[in-house]
């Protein structure tokens, strides 16, 4: 069987076209910065080929310069949505900037570089072949919930098509008798359009699971989280706070529990209505999420109780903790609230003899209640029991 190069940059063409039409419609409109940059990243990757076809009806006139340089932008900006997408899904990824500046440079030095034939091919394969390189990068080592074996996919075709580009480039550059045309039967070139093909398939099925691995990462998120104040609920509590507790308990690490509860918070629903309850809890989950520190865990458990663990943190960074909250919560609760809002806190250090998170919780929650027995409106210590002999 002969390989036509024409044959396969139209069969390319033909599925790029079609998964750009088809895959707006699977994915609809709804879509997540991540989902969307890699829709987006499949249709301009299907103008660029289109942009190169009719490039090459043109010859050397200038709808051939102007084709070139549009397919080359697109090229490079397709790759720089698909670096976006897996940003958004995996977590900041490294070389953003270099990728960026490759895209920007690519347009303009083609142009520059357009009349000479042998310059403006190894430039444009070098910089595409960087940019995949770095896109198949950005596949590896997540920061992020989703981990899935789509990633590898990716990577593989990402560094395939890096390897065939840049090997394009080097005979375009090098040897330009044995590739004076992007349709050339090289054995390189048609390796790099075979490739190019099983490729597009391979990279938007990961896109798609991708998304519904995101999607489903969300509704995760979304069962453990509060919707009226977007802390974690008493589920997502039970979950981080375990693992935190858990090792803090392993390596002997300090770890502080503040137990509150919203003052006369029923008299507020009663004497002002619920929407104005809402309101304070809305205000209050505000307050603590600014005043949380990184990898502190804050939830709300039910009602107008709150729980706020502290990991790396002894009584006395605790009290700090609830210092900075009430000095800032009664102003913001006048000013925005109309009314006045405080809270009683207990508060429980890991102790010997709290053998898990849920004993951790009494003593705090044992600490608040007497909190509220002494008057309200204020903070109080529940000691660690005495180890028994």
């Amino acid at each position: 069987m002969v390989l036509d190069p024409n044959t396969l940059i139209a069969v390319n063409v033909v599925n790029l076209l079609a998964l750009a039409t088809l895959l707006p419609i699977i994915m609809g409109r709804t879509l997540s910065p991540a989902a969307r940059a890699a829709r987006l990243s499949l249709i301009v990757h299907a103008a660029a080929w289109v942009a190169v076809i009719l490039s090459e009806k043109w010859g050397d006139a200038w709808p051939n310069l102007a084709l070139s340089a549009f397919s080359m932008a697109c090229f490079s900006t397709s790759n720089w949505l698909l670096f976006n997408a897996l940003s958004n899904w995996l977590g900041l990824r490294p070389f953003g900037a270099t990728l960026r500046w490759l895209a920007i440079a690519m347009p303009i030095g083609y142009i520059a570089l357009f009349d000479s034939y042998t310059a403006r091919v190894g430039w444009a394969n070098a910089l595409i072949a960087a940019q995949l390189a770095i896109v198949a990068r950005a596949t590896l080592y997540p920061h992020s919930k989703l981990q899935g074996r789509w990633r590898y996919a990716m990577f593989i075709c990402s560094s395939l098509m890096a390897g065939l580009t840049l090997a394009r480039g080097v005979l375009g550059a090098f040897f330009p008798e044995l590739y004076p045309s992007f349709a050339a039967a090289h054995p390189v070139n048609l390796a790099a359009m075979l490739t190019a093909n099983a490729s597009l398939v391979l990279s938007n099925m990961s896109v798609l699971v991708a998304w519904r691995e995101e999607a489903e990462q969300q509704l995760r998120d979304q069962a453990m989280i509060d919707p009226l104040t977007g802390l974690l609920n008493r589920r997502g509590w039970q979950e981080q706070g375990e693992r935190i507790f858990s090792n803090a308990r392993r390596y002997g690490h300090p770890l502080a529990l503040l137990a509150i509860d919203l003052d006369y918070f029923k008299q507020i629903n009663d004497h002002y209505g619920h929407e104005k309850g809402d309101a304070a809890l809305r205000l209050f989950g505000e307050k603590l999420r600014r005043h949380q520190r990184v990898g502190d865990i804050v939830a709300r458990l039910g009602g107008e109780e709150f729980c706020i663990l502290l990991p790396m943190a002894h009584g006395q960074a605790a009290r700090a903790f609830d210092r900075r909250l009430r000095e800032a919560l009664g102003p913001q609760a006048q000013a925005r609230l109309g009314l006045a809002l405080d809270y009683s806190a207990g508060l429980a250090c890991l102790g010997p003899n709290d053998a898990n998170l849920a004993a951790l919780l009494q003593r705090a929650d044992q600490a608040l209640y007497a909190a509220k027995q002494a008057g309200r409106g204020q903070l109080l210590e529940q000691a660690p029991q005495a180890t028994s002999h």
